[in-house]
């Protein structure tokens, strides 16, 4: 073999290795280059849909799979499609409650799937990674005094102060991974700040560029406080300073709200690159270490090719009264009902 060619294939490899991501490091998918803004930062803004049908967790039956192939992804849409219409066509139970919201409300938003089995790629095996010792405790907690609030398959309201922040219409948390509708997200940018509206409880993150530090420990927001900073092509924001007063309500894997752990210590460090016209890679890490037992990060595309969002007029508002009043007596006086009752 000549030298030449020795040194070609030695080059050549040495490319491959450096391309190779390291576990728990995402960077964006394609050489892609974005246009400018007039100021020069990379341009990001549009109006995206963060939906997807990609779980959070990876399902056991998937385990040590990490990526499905065409094929397979598309057994996975067709078996995911079913499911769907049979939620949606299905009959109806007349000796059920209606539940909340049908498909007029979900079926525009089905997402789509990323090709991966999670959205969690770190840790490897693409799961949650165990909860401290505080964390199970806290968890328990939380689940005897809910368990404690249910009669039968009912749930008792005694107070406004048993309703989340989400169901009283005053913050959804940050990230946002998913939800049963509204998944619209803006980004708008001039120099200095980034601002990212959601269409969900029509939150808006102002986020510095200036290199300005974080607000005070002693001032806590719903949101954390947010400072961003490029690092080529990507915008990277590094959010602190997390209230834990109340907590956000179900489940934060399942899109309805925060998970209930405590946040005040949470740090999130999110990526966005755009990697085609149409695409940003979002990839958020997760650090806590009094709540996790290690960092762990979510990717997850923000998609700007859904037929529901191709116009600035396509984010809906999102109509509901801050304290959701009409809620709160609803669920307040059926539950005196119940218990009156002795519903079982």
């Amino acid at each position: 073999m000549s030298p030449r060619l020795v040194i070609l294939i030695a080059a050549l490899l040495l490319v491959v290795v450096i391309s190779l991501p390291v576990a728990g490091q995402q960077g964006p998918t394609t050489n892609w280059t974005p246009s400018r803004t007039a100021w020069g930062d990379p341009d990001l803004q549009g109006i995206y849909t963060f939906a997807t049908q990609t779980p959070v967790e990876r399902p056991k039956e998937l385990a040590g799979k990490a990526v499905y192939t065409e094929g397979e992804l598309a057994e996975a849409a067709q078996r995911s499609a079913a499911a769907r219409r049979a939620r949606e066509e299905g009959p109806v139970d007349p000796t059920k409650p209606p539940g909340g919201y049908d498909a007029v409300w979900t079926a525009s938003e089905r997402g789509k799937l990323t090709g991966r089995t999670s959205l969690i790629v770190d840790p490897e095996d693409g799961r949650m990674p165990a909860l401290t010792p505080r964390a199970q405790k806290i968890r328990s907690e939380i689940e005897a005094e809910e368990a404690a609030r249910t009669i039968g398959k009912e749930t008792i309201y005694n107070t406004w102060a048993d309703h989340s922040l989400y169901t009283r219409c005053f913050a959804r948390p940050i990230p946002r991974l998913g939800q049963a509708y509204n998944h619209g997200v803006q980004i708008l940018q001039m120099p200095g700040y980034v601002a990212i509206h959601y269409e969900s409880m029509h939150d808006v993150r102002m986020i510095p560029l200036d290199g300005r530090p974080h607000a005070d420990p002693k001032i806590r927001l719903l949101n954390g406080d947010s400072r961003g900073h490029w690092e080529g092509n990507t915008l990277v924001v590094d959010s602190t300073n997390f209230s834990d007063k109340e907590r956000f309500g179900p489940t934060w894997l399942n899109g309805d709200g925060w998970d209930g752990l405590p946040q005040a210590n949470m740090r999130y460090t999110e990526r966005f690159t755009k990697v085609d016209a149409k695409t940003i890679e979002y990839v958020i890490t997760v650090e806590d270490p009094t709540m996790y037992t290690r960092p762990w990060t979510i990717v997850l595309p923000w998609r700007a090719d859904d037929p529901n969002y191709q116009n600035p007029e396509d984010l809906y508002e999102f109509a509901c009264h801050e304290g959701n009043y009409r809620m709160m007596e609803d669920t307040l006086s059926g539950s005196r009902v119940l218990k009156s009752k002795g519903v079982k």
